[in-house]
C-alpha cells in the first residue's frame, strides 16, 4: 500500500507523522497537507509500518522544563488535571 492509498482511508481532521529513515517528512492534520510547503514526492513510496501513537505529555511541560510535544501549538484532544493527549497516525516509509 502508498502512502496516497493509505491517506484515502483517513479523515482530513487526523493528525499525522510520516516518517522516513528517521527523519519526519510531515506533521500536521491530513486535511493541511496540500498547504504543506515541503516537497511531497514521497506521496506515492510504499508503507513499511503503520501505527496509532498517542502522545500524553504535561499540561505545564514547558514550564516544568519537560520535553516538548510534537506540535506544542495545538489544542490537545483530551485533557486531565495535569495531562493532556493527542493521537498521530505515525507512517513509515
Amino acid at each position: 500500500m502508498t502512502v496516497e492509498e493509505l491517506l484515502e482511508k483517513l479523515e482530513p481532521s487526523d493528525m499525522l507523522r510520516i516518517m522516513k529513515d528517521k527523519k519526519e517528512l510531515y506533521c500536521g492534520y491530513l486535511g493541511m497537507m496540500e498547504y504543506h510547503h515541503g516537497e511531497l514526492s514521497w506521496i506515492k513510496t510504499q508503507v513499511t509500518k503503520f501505527r496509532a501513537v498517542p502522545e500524553i505529555t504535561h499540561k505545564r511541560w514547558k514550564e516544568l522544563g519537560l520535553m516538548s510535544p510534537l506540535k506544542p501549538s495545538e489544542t490537545p484532544n483530551f485533557s486531565f488535571s495535569d495531562l493532556q493527549m493527542k493521537l498521530y497516525y505515525t507512517i513509515y516509509i
